[in-house]
């Protein structure tokens, strides 16, 4: 999991959707670029990435939608605020593109079974190079916003892009491999060309989306902080809260549903004064340097007395 301390602003968060936006403009156009194409052929990659680009346009509008959900305050059905959501988002956004991949296998298996068509290498050419024109150029200008932003969103997206820029160089590889066994003689193996490389290239594209499926598992349950997180918070706070050094404080940090929870422990020292007014003004403090280290933040305090 990356270092979570980093700040996330308004213009963050805009900045983001339209990243977001750039990207679901790129997917419709493929989307109806890759149908017209799979009328074309009969091609099972051309068709795979077909559906996928159909998903992905899905997808694409539903991340706008979370996009926006993180700016807004939190609510009595909501206390920890919306960021619960991206996690769920990045979730289902790799399990489709396992289960895109998944897919491709039965079919390309089906396709070996019933014996494959003799491969179409102009429209094959075509479609493989202009796609990976347009997947090339998106996949670097979403890692670009991504490592910007640092975006868990535009990670995925970005991901996703990569993912279909190298299906795109696998394709054309494909393509060129049964052309050239299509014109030295060898025209039945070059049908074959097309099933087995989605077959393989499908199984290598699950294992990334399936790292991140299970990262984003991790950000959903309940778990304490890594040693260098918690280093730190509580190294700023006690350099710039004077009161957690007067008395016994205890840190308790951890995430949930993506939230980063703090509580603190406060015993009083029975030969020091601490009044209410000094445990809100350390509290004040804690919140000022949560919101600038982890926006997506909760704080809350318990006070003791010394028996």
């Amino acid at each position: 999991m990356k270092d979570p301390l980093t700040t996330k602003s308004t213009n963050a968060y805009e900045a983001e959707r339209t990243t977001l936006i750039v990207s679901l403009a790129f997917v419709l156009i493929l989307m109806i670029w890759g149908l017209v194409f799979s009328e074309l052929t009969t091609s099972n990659i051309i068709q795979v990435d077909a559906s996928a680009y159909i998903i992905s346009g899905i997808i694409g509008l539903v991340t706008i939608f979370v996009s926006r959900l993180q700016e807004k305050p939190c609510s009595e059905e909501h206390p920890l605020g919306y960021s619960g959501f991206i996690p769920i988002l990045n979730m289902i956004r790799n399990l489709m593109i396992i289960e895109i991949c998944i897919d491709a296998i039965g079919s390309s298996m089906g396709t070996l079974v019933k014996g494959p068509q003799p491969p179409e290498h102009a429209i094959l050419f075509l479609y493989a190079l202009v796609t990976l024109f347009f997947n090339l150029s998106c996949a670097i200008y979403t890692h670009k916003a991504a490592k910007r932003l640092n975006s868990p969103l535009l990670k995925t997206d970005a991901l996703e892009w990569k993912l279909d820029s190298l299906s795109n160089i696998s394709i054309l590889c494909a393509f060129s491999l049964a052309f050239i066994l299509d014109h030295t003689g060898y025209t039945t193996h070059a049908a074959y060309i097309d099933p087995i490389v989605c077959i393989f290239f499908s199984i290598y594209m699950c294992i990334s989306p399936s790292k991140l499926f299970f990262e984003n598992m991790q950000i959903l349950s309940v778990g304490s902080v890594d040693k260098k997180t918690y280093s730190h918070l509580v190294s700023l706070f006690k350099k710039e809260i004077p009161v957690f050094k007067s008395h016994a404080t205890h840190f308790t940090i951890f995430y949930v549903a993506g939230i980063l929870w703090v509580n603190i422990e406060i015993h009083k020292h029975k030969h020091i004064d601490l009044n209410t007014e000094d445990i809100f003004d350390a509290t004040q403090k804690c919140q000022v340097i949560l919101n600038q280290t982890y926006p997506n933040n909760k704080l809350s305090y318990t006070y003791h007395l010394d028996s």
